[in-house]
């Protein structure tokens, strides 16, 4: 795991570009505190900081072919390293190191552009090509490590992260009203946006071609497959999860640090732990975190299922103030980024880096099993009434005038249920999605954001992917899009960042691109049927671990936001939203942003995602916004 940098000249001498890619690589400290590189090959300046996992001798970056004609600087992990290894040298190619890495340019001296294919691991890639003077970027399938890149009047420049490009000369750093809108709407910024305009973010499965002319090129080298009809019965698709899963999971283990797991009471974190346990020889390190007394029935669930299992279990106390998590996760936090766990999440990944350099764990189950039973089923449902149920207006009707009962027990929350029904499916699945919906904006927003936002519609997003499946059922149309939109952007970005942040390597066996293809194909009876989500990998779990496991509610911790915006982060809420605002004045209206302020204070109604929002753009901007312009 590491940070990347780079520029490739179209224009005057590489070497005035090495300053600056040194300064990219220097914002990448804490992604590779373990050392960096700049190196110049003709025409690319290529940067390297390194968190060392694999090859900790001869490991470091970057590294090329055996006449250095192709050079890579990679940041994440190349899992079956090992098996590409021996069938390259069987073909004849010689190696320098025992790095990972090192496979890449071999394997695109075999296969051209589409060396990406035989890849299984998280990976954002830059490989130069000294013959073609052909830059390439790639990024994972899944999205699991980020890419930024940008155009200037000298070149293309690239990194991990979007604050080295605050060390590049000629970039475009006004802010990009349309991303602050999908930011608004989604709490990320989707690709290939980024916050700043003159930046892009490589979307998720898609390699960039930069030719020796300047031109570029962008594909997409992978997508899930659409499911099978009938598809296979129970028995016979564990009988192909199974092998699948533990092979994920066991390319997984290669490390030359110490390794260890979080284990939570959820079925994805349990499984893979009562996978990995039994491959290492002492068995597998599990940490669970226990936030004060908010989770307690959760960790005494994990502590039986580690003793079950046979793992080197210890639980983690956590006591942290959120004003405090909220500095540090904000001074890292250099796009915004507005998932409220990024806080548990900054403190999990803090805690386990003080035992170990790696952790695997159980991220990626939800969107392609079917996880969010709650949404995912309950837009099901309304798509079965939709067709029952006649005078569709009627509904929409009756959601405007019936009250929106914050606090009302769930059963009297109908409001956002009726407007649900009053719309088809993929309007509903939007609206879900929201945070700022339509008829908030529309009462909040000032008249110069609706200028400079035109016609501009984020339902452009999600519509996209969804209509790429159109023909197919309901159901894979709302987890391909999850995949390519809030699993890449929102869910992972959060995991990069935060275990980033605190320089430690997260794996994910469930986002193998094996699994995930298998779960795609599955059909929707074996991922979600009577409210209830993941079948295919409870039953997995029941038979591996045990019926409580299989049975146990959802898991993970949800931070009290609504708690916090009233208590430890109340007055700098109402400081920086309210009362003095650098970028959110210019985005909301005073009236607006009182009332909102003052409703969720007193507790009239939960304004909790859209205020956590507006405090993370701004705190955005105070921390990064320098030089950013907002013309």
């Amino acid at each position: 795991m590491c940070g990347i940098a780079g520029y490739l000249a179209l224009a005057g001498a590489p070497s005035d570009l090495v300053p600056e890619v040194g300064g990219m690589v220097a914002a990448l400290d804490r992604r590779g505190p373990d050392g960096s590189h700049v190196a110049t090959f003709d025409a690319a300046v290529l940067g390297h900081a390194r968190l060392a996992i694999i090859d900790l001798d001869t490991g470091d970056q970057p590294q090329g072919n055996a006449d250095d004609s192709v050079v890579v600087v990679v940041n994440g992990e190349i899992y079956n390293y090992v098996e590409l290894r021996r069938d390259l040298e069987a073909r004849g190619h010689r190696f320098r190191t025992r790095s990972d890495i090192e496979v890449i340019p071999h394997l695109y001296d075999e296969c051209g552009l589409d060396f990406v294919d035989r890849l299984r691991g998280m990976f954002a890639i830059a490989l130069y090509d000294r013959r073609a003077r052909r830059l390439v970027l790639v990024r994972d399938r899944l999205g699991k490590k980020p890419i930024y890149w940008a155009r200037t009047e000298r070149g293309i420049a690239f990194a991990s992260e979007l604050k080295s490009f605050a060390a590049v000369a000629g970039v475009d750093r006004r802010l990009d009203w349309e991303a602050v809108e999908d930011f608004l709407t989604y709490q990320y910024v989707p690709a290939p946006r980024s916050i700043l305009r003159g930046v892009s973010k490589l979307p998720a499965a898609h390699r960039l071609v930069v030719e020796a002319d300047g031109s570029t090129s962008l594909a997409e080298y992978w997508s899930p497959p659409t499911a099978e009809l009938p598809g296979p019965g129970l028995e016979a698709a564990l009988e192909r999860l199974a092998p699948t899963f533990d092979e994920a999971v066991r390319i997984r283990l290669r490390a030359d640090v110490p390794l260890g797991a979080f284990l939570s009471s959820g079925i994805d974190s349990t499984l893979v732990c009562a996978t990995a346990s039994p491959m290492l020889p002492a068995g597998l390190a599990t940490t669970t975190i226990a936030f004060d007394d908010r989770n307690r029935g959760e960790v005494e669930l994990a502590e039986r299922v580690a003793a079950r299992i046979g793992a080197r279990h210890h639980t983690r106390e956590i006591r942290a103030d959120a004003s405090e998590v909220f500095e540090a996760v904000s001074a890292y936090l250099d796009e915004p980024l507005a998932d409220s766990s990024t806080l548990p999440t900054w403190m999990v990944s803090a805690a386990a880096r003080e035992e170990v350099k790696v952790a695997i764990s159980g991220d990626g189950g939800d969107e392609s099993f079917g996880g969010y039973a709650w949404r995912y089923g309950q837009n099901l449902q309304f798509e079965r009434l939709r067709r029952l149920l006649p005078l569709p207006r009627l509904f929409g009707a009756l959601a405007a005038v019936y009250p929106k009962l914050d606090r009302a027990p769930k059963p009297l929350r109908l409001k956002y249920g009726l407007r649900n029904l009053s719309v088809d499916a993929f309007e509903a699945y939007f609206l879900d999605m929201s945070v700022f919906r339509p008829e908030d904006k529309d009462r909040l927003y000032r008249p110069e954001l609706r200028a400079r936002l035109g016609d501009y519609d984020s339902r452009g997003v999600l519509r996209a992917p969804f209509d790429r499946r159109e023909g197919a059922s309901l159901l894979e149309r709302l987890l391909y899009t999850d995949l390519r939109t809030y699993l890449a952007e929102g869910v992972l970005a959060k995991v990069d960042r935060m275990s980033m942040g605190n320089s430690l390597e997260v794996r994910s066996p469930l986002l193998d691109q094996e699994v995930v293809e298998f779960a795609f194909g599955l059909p929707a009876a074996l991922k979600i049927e009577g409210g209830r989500g993941k079948i295919i990998l409870r039953e997995l779990a029941r038979r591996r671990v045990g019926e409580d496991v299989a049975t146990a509610p959802k898991s993970g911790f949800a931070p009290p936001l609504a708690g916090w915006l009233r208590a430890e982060l109340g007055e700098r809420l109402r400081r920086d939203v309210v009362v003095d605002p650098k970028l959110v004045g210019e985005l909301f209206r005073a009236e607006a942003r009182r009332m909102m302020y003052e409703e969720h204070r007193s507790g009239a109604r939960d304004w909790s995602r859209p205020l956590w929002s507006m405090l993370v753009l701004e705190t955005w901007y105070r921390n990064f916004g320098r030089g950013v312009g907002l013309t």
